[in-house]
């Protein structure tokens, strides 16, 4: 008899299944106003914009890009990116989870690019997450420290993605529909959602798409989540609250009527993608959450619980599907991100418990700060990791998840070809 697929064979296979250049591919068959002739031009943001890129260039044909232009983190940039590029498209180096200069060069190349096109042209957006911090040009006479530093604490603060991206958007100059302002060619923007509700505007912040948030709500999450927000950040989203700047451009905005926005893919494709692999496995599957934004400390003691009684009550192998974007408010400065947060707080919750294994792991290849997509644990994880003296109490409190897990080899990394939120696995039997 086969061996079963461990929690890590299925995330992999999951990953492989939801890679950024298939689902364009997949995505353009249902598009048919796209599939005809002519030349486009192509933008194309976030951690997976080359894949994306890729799967545009496989389904049209290269020779259909009359122009474009890919901005993605450094880390994300294929060994040789230039090789395969057709002529007339440029990739730019960004940075993430902190924009950097060279994010505030590519916003600016990014509004120069789509600025330049007649209303004659096709402009296709390839729109990924990580592209709020791609493009990153700060409004007005904000600073980019200004400007990263308020998003920073919002972020540390606990704020869910669509809290910070409520600011983000007050502060910028391309997010909240903004570019889609600055351009006036027809825009099908192609996205891939890393936002539970698979909000347009959530999505990268939203850059060719409406934004029904306003000034008043970013200066109030501030309040909240950022009381020390710079002097300048406060004065500029009071402005704009008080009615002194121009708010982003809202829904039934028609200045925005040349932009149609398609969905690929979001959140929920991914516990699809595990269920159909569970059941290829000849295992029973059970629901464990759906688009959970709990804190991870809530939700390692929900998924504790149900581990506990799973693991009493017998039964068959069996695997519970879970996915989401649990907030953690970070209080050390430690290397992690939320997936190995809860799978080392989970690895507290299954402690002595046999046959039991939980992964949690993000589609993306970095998981915050670290350098994994996320990790996955057994009942023997955390007594191992106090008899190797590694403290992994201590490494919860510093928010250093990543630090206990690599030393015991629970790391996991995908591909890195696509972003579409967290997976949860709880195995049992």
């Amino acid at each position: 008899m086969a061996a079963l697929l461990t929690t890590t064979d299925i995330f992999m296979e999951v990953a492989r299944r939801v890679d950024g250049a298939r689902l364009v591919k997949e995505g353009l068959a249902a598009i048919p106003a796209l599939g005809g002739g002519g030349r486009v031009a192509v933008l194309a943001v976030g951690k997976v914009a080359f894949p994306m890129f890729d799967g545009l260039c496989a389904a049209l044909g290269s020779d259909r890009i009359a122009a474009g232009l890919l901005v993605a983190p450094e880390t994300r940039f294929p060994a040789d990116p230039y090789v395969d590029l057709p002529a007339g498209v440029t990739a730019l180096v960004s940075d993430h989870p902190d924009p950097s200069s060279r994010s505030v060069a590519a916003a600016r190349a990014a509004l120069d690019f789509v600025a330049a096109l007649s209303p004659s042209d096709r402009l296709i957006v390839l729109l990924s997450g990580g592209g709020s911090a791609a493009l990153a040009l700060p409004a007005g006479i904000l600073s980019l420290e200004e400007k990263r530093a308020t998003t920073k604490a919002v972020a540390r603060g606990g704020a869910t993605i669509h809290q910070l991206n409520t600011v983000r958007k007050h502060l910028s100059a391309v997010k909240g529909g903004q570019l889609g302002l600055a351009t006036r060619a027809p825009t099908d923007v192609l996205a891939l959602s890393d936002v539970v509700g698979n909000d347009p505007g959530t999505i990268a912040s939203g850059p060719f798409s409406p934004d029904p948030t306003t000034f008043a709500e970013a200066i109030a999450i501030c309040q909240r989540l950022a009381p020390g927000a710079p002097a300048r950040v406060v004065e500029h989203l009071r402005r704009g609250a008080d009615g002194a700047l121009p708010e982003t451009p809202k829904p039934g905005d028609g200045r925005l009527g040349h932009v149609t926005f398609h969905l690929l893919a979001g959140p929920e494709r991914v516990p699809d993608e595990a269920r159909q692999i569970v059941a290829g496995d000849a295992r029973a599957d059970g629901l464990l959450s759906r688009n959970t934004e709990d804190s991870v400390a809530d939700l390692a003691a929900a998924y504790g619980r149900r581990a506990r009684h799973e693991a009493a009550s017998g039964g068959g192998a069996r695997v519970l599907i879970g996915n989401g974007e649990p907030s953690i408010v970070v209080k050390g400065e430690g290397r992690g991100g939320r997936a190995t947060h809860l799978a080392l707080l989970m690895a507290r919750e299954i402690a002595g418990l046999t046959n039991v294994e939980f992964l949690a792991a993000s589609t993306d290849d970095r998981d915050g700060s670290s350098d994994a997509s996320g990790a996955r644990v057994d009942g023997s994880t955390w007594a191992r990791a106090e008899s190797a003296g590694l403290d992994p109490a201590r490494a919860l409190d510093l928010c250093d998840s990543e630090t206990p897990l690599k030393a015991l080899g629970c790391l996991v990394r995908g591909p890195g070809t696509s972003n579409l939120l967290d997976l949860h696995l709880l195995a049992v039997g």
